[in-house]
Order: structure tokens, then C-alpha cells, then sequence
């Protein structure tokens, strides 16, 4: 199935390949989906010299088929979270994820970006009279952390539901355009992304700097941030993210350039 996401991105100017030579730069991330691009974007912002490497083209794999929704709401997992790790820790990935909704706005609005951004209620619902039982627990679940969401039976869908879980001032957007805005401010801020760019190898050097080999030639970096959908290498200098989390990237808003 083609994404209708993917479309847009075949409309834009093409970033170039790897050149055939070595480079130097302050952070190496590899992956430009949302994620590493996302770091791309705060790193450079903090005067960080940043190269962007990816071995297809920008947000091609997994953030061009997503659904393009921003929400802390994904199916009912409140009750789970509560019952397997803690009331503190469900309180904390519900409210990492609302701060991502509002970071990624502030974004939008900071650098103007035109990616179709607007809030809406998201829902979870059943249309099954068996599984009200887990629609309302997961209600009482996001309740007890103090966030507000209702059971509602009504919820614009062109069919009846037997009840379902709202949560209010989530978001949608369109994920390609967000992530050519991100391009359009990492490269005005001195940052590199080249496309088609396949990355053979990550080593750290004695040195302690990190060389990362392509076929074309090498970039030497102080840090390299692995923003792939598969890591394949893992080294105590380098920055891994296997979740697309953005829990670092709100942290990263406050860190200064000697913190790394």
C-alpha cells in the first residue's frame, strides 16, 4: 500500500548524496526520520554542527507510514502501565507524551511551518458490549493520574460504538511536511543531510572520536546518534535511541554545549 504521505515527498527538492570525500562534524546521526531529524533539529539550534546521514530518502521508512496522529493516547495501555510499573511511572509517560504534542506546535509555530497541524479528540472505542468492561477500567486508569478523558458513546464515526475513551487536545499532521520544515532549519543553521548514504560501520577511535564509514568515504564525529529503525552497533560514547521517543529531545531544550 503507497502512503499518502510519500507523495508529497516526491514533490521536493532531492538532498544530496554522500560526497566522495571525508568529513568532519560535531554530531553524526544516522536515520532521518522524525526522530533524527528532530535531534538534528534542537542540536543545531544549540551550535552544534550536525551531518544527517540516510541510507533511502527523508522520513521514507517508518514516519512516512505512520498515521500521522500525535497522542499520549495508544489503545488502552494506562491500566497496563499502572498495574505492571507504578502509578509514577504512567504519570510519567503520559506527561512526556503531552509535552511532546505542545514541543511539537511550538515548533510548528517558532519556524512557521506549514504541516496541515490541528488538535483533536482521539478515541478508543468498541463496538462490542463484552469489552465496555475495558474501555471504562482504562478510564478510571488515566483518571487516577490526574488527566482529563471521559466515556463517551458518541464519537463522529459514520457507525453506532458501544462506548469508547476520549481524550481531548491530541493532534494530527502531516508528517512529511513536518519533517522538510525540520530540513529547511537544520540546513539554514549550517547542518548536512545527505540521502541515498549507507552506513557500512560505527567505530570509536583512540582518539575517542567516532568515525562512521559509508561506501562513499567517512565521517569523523564526537558523537554519533543511531536514529535508525535498527541499531546496529552499541558503543558507551554514542547517543542510542531505538524508540521514537521524545522524551530526550525535551530534555535536550536545556542542555547547554559542554553537557555532552
Amino acid at each position: 500500500m503507497n502512503s499518502l504521505w510519500l507523495d508529497f515527498s516526491k514533490r521536493q527538492k532531492d538532498f544530496p548524496d554522500f560526497p566522495n570525500e571525508d568529513i568532519k562534524t560535531d554530531v553524526c546521526i544516522v536515520g532521518a526520520g522524525i526522530f533524527g531529524l528532530s535531534c538534528a533539529y534542537y542540536l543545531s539550534n544549540l551550535g552544534f554542527q550536525v551531518t544527517v546521514l540516510e541510507k533511502d530518502g527523508v522520513g521514507e521508512k517508518t514516519t512516512g507510514h505512520t498515521t500521522a496522529k500525535i497522542t499520549s493516547q495508544h489503545n488502552l495501555f494506562y491500566d497496563y502501565l499502572i498495574s505492571s510499573y507504578g502509578k509514577k511511572f504512567a504519570a510519567n509517560y503520559l506527561e512526556a507524551n503531552e509535552e511532546a504534542i505542545q514541543n511539537i506546535k511550538s515548533i510548528v509555530d517558532c519556524e512557521k511551518i506549514k504541516c496541515d497541524f490541528e488538535y483533536q479528540n482521539s478515541y478508543v472505542y468498541t463496538t462490542k458490549k463484552t469489552e465496555l468492561g475495558k474501555i471504562k477500567k482504562e478510564v478510571k486508569a488515566v483518571e487516577s493520574l490526574g488527566f482529563p478523558t471521559e466515556f463517551v458513546t458518541k464519537t463522529g464515526l459514520p457507525f453506532e460504538v458501544e462506548g469508547a475513551i476520549c481524550f481531548k487536545n491530541q493532534a494530527q499532521f502531516h508528517p512529511l511536511k513536518y519533517l522538510y520544515g525540520l530540513c529547511n532549519c537544520i540546513v539554514s543553521r549550517g547542518g548536512k543531510i545527505y540521502t541515498n548514504t549507507v552506513v557500512t560501520n560505527v567505530e570509536q577511535r583512540k582518539d575517542n572520536l567516532c568515525q562512521v564509514s559509508t561506501s562513499k568515504g567517512l565521517v569523523t564525529a564526537k558523537y554519533v546518534i543511531m536514529a535508525s529503525h535498527y541499531p546496529f552497533v552499541n558503543f558507551p560514547r554514542f547517543l542510542f535511541f531505538e524508540d521514537v521517543s521524545i522524551y530526550f529531545l525535551l530534555d535536550c531544550c536545556g542542555y547547554k554545549k559542554d553537557a555532552f
